[in-house]
Order: structure tokens, then sequence, then C-alpha cells
């Protein structure tokens, strides 16, 4: 029997950690492959601004070329989401690549980020800020923003989300890679997404006060084999905060 991988991108600030509550469980019946970014987790943290969705759509493309992948379930969770439609257009000339697409609570079209764009847009002060903050207040707080109101979140998932961080050049990647999600912020976002042709599942927490569900629903209409689930119960992360029911939506689509 032919065992199909699955490639899993990350969002912003994280790394394969993200996956350890549902990475084993898919990796009972398929190849399970975790990748970090460039700048994130193990990858390497180069000094550049090279960060942006595309930069790390080439660099996902040219693993699988590499790696000789084919077959592929691309499954992407919010940047990595962005990235995985990205390096899905990238290989549009090698459908043996990519089979299918999971595409989680990404920031994948234009949207009004408010008074956040400014503070992350100001010359050096976000870097500046970020290396003066401790990995695990920096961790406490970031789950705190993509966590629903009230999550209790467990010490060691702190703990794991904040070992990247002790390197001071992942630092500057997550600011880097932080103000080119701004930047990539355009009205024209998405006007290639109807020439991906794989099945896609988009799968949106219904309270998701970071990339908001109206998203997801509009993802829905410009992809042309797309269908939506919505999970209770979470706000962005969902792996974390409804690991069963995600499961339980991932299972259907992944077995065909």
């Amino acid at each position: 029997m032919e065992v199909r991988p699955r490639v899993l991108v990350r969002g912003l600030g994280a790394s394969t950690f993200t996956w350890r509550r549902i990475a084993p469980e898919l990796a009972r019946t398929h190849r399970v492959i975790a990748l970090d970014l460039k700048g994130f987790g193990r990858s390497d943290k180069p000094r550049d601004r090279h960060y942006g969705a595309a930069d790390q759509a080439a660099l996902v493309a040219a693993f699988l070329r590499k790696r000789n992948l084919e077959n592929v379930t691309l499954v992407g969770h919010s940047f990595g989401g962005t990235v995985a439609l990205l390096t899905a257009l990238r290989l549009k000339r090698e459908p043996q690549r990519i089979a299918r697409l999971v595409i989680m609570d990404a920031p994948a079209l234009w949207q009004n980020f408010g008074s956040t764009a400014e503070l992350v847009r100001a010359p050096a002060l976000p870097e500046a800020a970020v290396l003066a903050t401790p990995p695990e207040f920096m961790a406490r707080i970031l789950l705190r923003f993509v966590s629903a109101p009230g999550r209790k979140i467990p010490e060691a998932d702190i703990e794991g989300y904040a070992a990247p961080f002790r390197d001071v050049d992942a630092r500057h990647a997550f600011i880097a890679t932080a103000q080119a999600i701004l930047d990539d912020n355009a009205r024209r976002m998405g006007r290639s997404y109807g020439n991906i042709r794989q099945p896609t599942l988009l799968i949106w927490c219904r309270n998701d006060e970071i990339v908001p569900l109206r998203t997801g629903r509009q993802l829905a209409q410009r992809l042309p084999k797309a269908r939506l689930a919505v999970l209770r119960g979470c706000n962005h992360l969902p792996q974390d905060e409804a690991p069963t029911a995600l499961l339980e939506t991932l299972r259907p689509f992944l077995s065909r």
C-alpha cells in the first residue's frame, strides 16, 4: 500500500512542537513530516528580510523536489496556510507533488490589522522589544493572544513554544515574518487562488479573533475544490485548543 506523505507547515512564532497533539495520530496511517520554516525551530535563521510567504513557499517547493515527494497532503496553519497555498501555485506544473491541501485559519486574503500594523512596522522598536523579552514571557503572551479567553495554558506548552526563542536570531525571524505578513497584506491577495486545483479542506475556528471566519468563507468561494469546516471551542490554535475535534475533521478528508 502506498504511504502518502503529510507535510505539516506551522504558523508564525511556532515550531514543529505545535503539532505534538495530532502528529502521532496522523502517523498511524501515513508518513508525517513536520517542517520548521526558515527562521523557526531548528531551521537556519539568517539575518535577512526574505521571510515572506512567497519566500517560504519557494523553500517548501524545493524541499518537496529534493526529497522527491509526491502525492503529498500539505497541511498549513495560519501563516503556514498561506505558504501552503503559494506552494501549490508554485508547483502547479508538477501536479504529482501535492494531492490535496488542508488550510487552517490562514491570513491568505486581505484583512484590516488595525493599530497592530503600525506597531509592528515601527522602525527598530518591535525587534528591540522582542529582544528584551524573556522567551517564556513572550510565549505566554503569544499563547494568550491566540487562545480562546479563559483557556488555561499548561506550563509545558509555554516552555515548548518558548524554547526556540532562546536563539536571538529566531526573534529577528519572528519580527521579519510579522512585517512580511503586513507587507503582503494587499487587496490583490488571492487573485491566483482559482488556479489551485487540488481538493482543499479549510478548517476555521468559529471565534477566531486573529483571522476571522469570513476569511475562510471567502477562501471557500475562491478555491475551485474547497469546502469549509468550522470548529467550536477555539480561537486561532485548533491543534492545541481542540485537537480531538480537529482530528475528527481531518480523518475523512485524509482517508480519501
